[in-house]
């Protein structure tokens, strides 16, 4: 398992590139690291896992929302198991409409849940693990991780969506570690 940057990190603000898949040894070395991030997203009590949260600045991220989590009675994870993984190689929004309320987590920014305005519904390129284009329409929760695992590529973080204030306050408890 990876180490997830934690903000303030400096590394999660940097906007990534795009992966070359005409290029043998970065396809190799990207089907590496989805591995990598999937036993870390899954460890990690994730449902999306952006390669930028790991320090590694390439437009790729992975999502599973629909993976089945059991808890016991204090609502601790007793079982993980995965549903359908998403990968999501040099993604490009086509089409965003609508709008959402969600609340969200990161696991950049642990601990700490907030109400996130994004878009209801989106069409977005990308090349799968099998680095072939694909399209798809995201309604919903999916349609919330896809644009929260999207921003990271850019360096952008859900908190940036809040207020100053909320922001700072955040900033500081993290700092303190009083949400580890």
């Amino acid at each position: 398992m990876k180490k997830v940057l934690i903000f303030p990190n400096a590394q999660l603000r940097k906007k990534s590139k795009d992966i070359d898949i005409s290029n043998d040894k970065e396809v190799k070395e990207i089907r590496r690291l989805i591995e990598d991030m999937k036993k870390t997203m899954y460890e990690s009590n994730g449902i999306g896992l952006a390669a930028p949260q790991l320090g590694i600045t390439k437009r790729l991220f992975i999502i599973d929302v629909e993976q089945t989590v059991e808890t016991d009675d204090d609502g601790d994870i007793t079982s993980r198991i995965p549903g359908h993984l998403h990968v999501f190689i040099n993604p490009k929004f086509i089409s965003k409409e609508g709008e959402i309320l969600y609340e969200e987590g990161c696991l950049s920014v642990p601990g700490i849940y907030e109400e996130v305005k994004r878009s209801r519904k989106v069409e977005i390129e990308y090349y799968d693990a099998e680095f072939e284009q694909k399209t798809m329409i995201a309604e919903g929760l999916m349609a919330v991780v896809v644009q929260h695992e999207y921003d990271h590529l850019d360096g952008k973080l859900f908190i940036d969506k809040l207020s100053v204030v909320k922001r700072t306050m955040i900033k500081k408890k993290i700092i303190k570690g009083k949400n580890l």
